[in-house]
């Protein structure tokens, strides 16, 4: 509902939802999907609502998202969501920088280019500048 309804956030924010997705990401008995998709809602929320940051685990786990396969579309949706975190106004660069979130966009841009996603490619890289990194260079066809 979340992510499809943007207009729902201001109602979720008010009625505390925050509060308990923030403490559903870090529920030892919640299980990894359970903990992910309560990660993403909350990175939807932060993109509507820029007084919203999103905190440490919840960017840490959907950063550790991309180490994994493709499973059930999360692997795609926590870039996404990523992307869409790092381009917000609430975005913060030494977050990223703390729970190593640079580093993955940099090599998230390196390995989409050389796979021909170029799109993608592109978004990571202005994800990069929005948290004032410079752009990634990739090789070019010689």
């Amino acid at each position: 509902m979340i992510e499809a309804a943007p207009g729902t956030h201001e109602g979720v924010v008010e009625a505390g939802g925050v509060a308990v997705l923030s403490s559903l990401t870090q529920e030892a008995s919640a299980s990894d999907d359970c903990k992910l998709a309560a990660a993403i809602s909350l990175v939807y929320l932060t993109s509507t609502c820029p007084d919203l940051p999103a905190d440490d685990t919840c960017l840490s786990l959907l950063l550790s998202r991309l180490d994994q396969p493709e499973e059930n579309c999360w692997r795609r949706d926590s870039i996404n969501a990523l992307l869409a975190l790092a381009t917000s106004s609430s975005a913060c660069a030494e977050q990223w920088h703390r729970v190593s979130g640079v580093a993955a966009l940099q090599a998230l841009a390196r390995e989409t280019a050389e796979e021909g996603a170029e799109r993608q490619a592109e978004r990571c890289d202005e994800a990069l500048v929005s948290l004032g990194v410079r752009r990634v260079r990739r090789r070019t066809a010689a």
